[in-house]
């Protein structure tokens, strides 16, 4: 069978951290500084929250300042709301954004698999992948069930599970937004708000780790377009880019530091303990589960080619229309990486 859906990586509850004046979504009158927009304690985060750490971003001569992402508004829209520079979105909502009007580009490498799972109440005799269960198993058992989404329903990364859980044979499925926050996803399941919900790292680390759910299949090792089709780049107003060129490259070539300084087995304690800090992790064995996450599937390189196959099967698929055609040649600025 093939599954032929994508959701995207999402996140948590709308706190603003650290708000700045940076500018419009637009140009910035501050050469070097940006607003980079992320949900807070999720995995994606931990390239930019190591780079801030090391120093990284100062000798790209780039000063970051971070603002925490709704959780009500699909990525471009958030991005647009909160003026902000940077947002790590799925490659459908980008493709979205664009055709729906907005003026933004793809302009740095993030996660070029898309890491979402599906996640039961600790103790649920839903089958389980890890238990030994087939996928088939799995998505059959899910079909009429109370299914939590990250995303807003009726927003791409939804409609993208949606199908992907259909196309397994999940269909019929109630829909719930409880957001990305872990906390709200793991009272979802615990009171029955929902049967299963979507997760990503790190939050399917934690609830796994701690005990309070069971992860019941991760969705890049048994679909198509989750593994294979590009995930989410970083994604900024194509205003800014044109003006802001060299600190929108010096914000690549940092992460891309970042890292490089992830992946060195040498480093391992100290990146446990940066991450630990910033996502709220207690226990090292889950924060060590988290860091796995980093040995494939991030990038600082984006090519333009890969993003364009992805535009393709979205629309050969209807997860994005036809028209206003996708031309990853205008939409993806390389910013020299």
């Amino acid at each position: 069978m093939s599954w032929k859906k994508l959701t995207a990586i999402a996140g948590t509850a709308a706190v603003a951290v650290g708000i700045a004046a940076c500018g419009s979504g637009g140009s910035s009158g501050d050469a070097g500084s940006m607003q980079v927009m992320m949900f807070p304690s999720v995995a994606y985060r931990l390239p930019v929250i190591v780079a801030q750490e090391k120093g990284f971003f100062t000798d790209e001569g780039v000063t970051i300042n971070v603002i925490a992402q709704p959780n009500n508004l699909q990525g471009i829209q958030a991005l647009e709301a909160t003026k902000s520079h940077a947002g790590l979105m799925g490659t459908s909502t980008f493709a979205q954004g664009i055709q729906a009007g907005s003026q933004v580009q793809a302009f740095c490498g993030g996660i070029d698999v898309t890491q979402s799972s599906i996640v039961a109440p600790a103790g649920s005799p839903l089958p389980s992948v890890s238990e030994g269960a087939s996928p088939d198993e799995v998505f059959a058992a899910i079909k009429g069930r109370k299914v939590g989404a990250q995303t807003p329903v009726g927003s791409g990364f939804q409609v993208m599970l949606d199908g992907a859980l259909a196309e397994g044979g999940a269909t019929d499925l109630t829909w719930v937004n409880v957001g990305g926050s872990n906390s709200v996803t793991q009272a979802s399941l615990q009171n029955g708000s929902v049967d299963v919900a979507q997760s990503s790292p790190s939050g399917t680390q934690q609830l796994v780790g701690t005990g309070s759910a069971k992860e019941l299949i991760y969705l890049p090792d048994h679909s198509e377009l989750y593994g294979q089709m590009y995930g989410s780049p970083w994604v900024g107003p194509t205003a800014w880019l044109r003006d802001n060129p060299d600190t929108a490259k010096g914000f690549c070539n940092a992460t891309a530091t970042a890292l490089e300084y992830i992946k060195d087995p040498a480093n391992r304690d100290e990146v446990r303990q940066i991450s630990m800090k910033d996502s709220g992790i207690t226990d090292e064995k889950v924060a060590d589960a988290v860091l796995a996450t980093y040995e494939r599937g991030y990038s600082a390189d984006l090519a333009a080619d890969v993003i364009q196959r992805t535009f393709d099967k979205y629309v050969e698929l209807g997860i994005v229309k036809p028209e206003p055609p996708l031309d990853a040649s205008e939409l993806v600025n390389t910013v020299g990486r």
